[in-house]
């Protein structure tokens, strides 16, 4: 049986960035992401998605209409015209 090359790559830079939102909001609601059932899983992920999404639009100095609402729940006027 041929043995197989294990290849490890270095993760870029944008991949970095969303890890830390998403390890961030795991300590904010006390979760372990990897004993996390896929429900508390499939929250931490939507939490970090949304606000890395609010970073990266910052960043860029766009409104927050930009960036799909969390989970879907519907932004008030007001808040789409604030910076990100």
């Amino acid at each position: 049986m041929a043995e197989q090359e294990l290849q490890v790559a270095r993760m870029d830079e944008e991949t970095m960035e969303y890890l830390n939102v998403l390890f961030s909001v795991c300590k904010r609601f006390n979760t372990d992401y990897y004993h996390a059932d896929p429900k508390q899983r499939a929250f931490m992920d939507a939490v970090a998605t949304h606000e890395y999404q609010l970073k990266k639009a910052h960043e860029k100095g766009l409104q927050r209409s930009a960036v799909p609402p969390f989970m879907g729940i519907v932004r008030s006027e007001r808040s789409n015209n604030m910076p990100a």
